[in-house]
């Protein structure tokens, strides 16, 4: 049943958050506001890169009750728009898997030391962010599910 009462509202910012090698990265999140607890969701983006699209469905992950965070994986290549940036990370070859994998695992631990997270959380990406999705859930300890599009 539909409680007329309940308070609706979220928290959506970009925030900061260490990274591989402790590089303080930014990111995008988004929670329900209130006590929780709350699921958390690593969305991770895709080759294009960190865009509107990935800040919209952060927010549509916190609207429907998640706390969801989508780091920034090519902070270090500077800023301009998805598609300037997105060239600069093709040109040498694109990101290390080693240093988003790091990027990952600072993104996790942060979720983790939140004191509303209900203790799950999972990640989730599509396209290249699938693949780094997929080898994050094999190879850092603590994603309770994965999801590869």
């Amino acid at each position: 049943m539909y409680q007329t009462n309940m308070y609706e509202g979220i928290l959506a910012e970009t925030t900061t958050l260490p990274g591989f090698h402790g590089d303080i990265i930014n990111a995008y999140f988004a929670r329900p506001l209130g006590p929780g607890p709350f699921p958390g969701i690593v969305l991770v983006h895709h080759l294009p890169g960190w865009d509107e699209w990935y800040r919209e469905i952060t927010y549509k992950f916190a609207n429907h009750g998640d706390a969801a965070i989508s780091p920034n994986l090519y902070f270090r290549s500077g800023y301009g728009t998805p598609e300037d940036v997105a060239v600069k990370v093709r040109g040498p070859g694109g990101v290390p898997d080693d240093q988003v994998l790091g990027d990952l695992e600072g993104t996790l631990q942060m979720m983790r030391s939140l004191p509303y997270i209900n203790g799950k959380v999972g990640i989730l990406g599509t396209c290249s962010g699938g693949c780094h999705a997929y080898l994050a859930a094999c190879r850092i300890k603590g994603f309770d599910a994965a999801i590869d599009c």
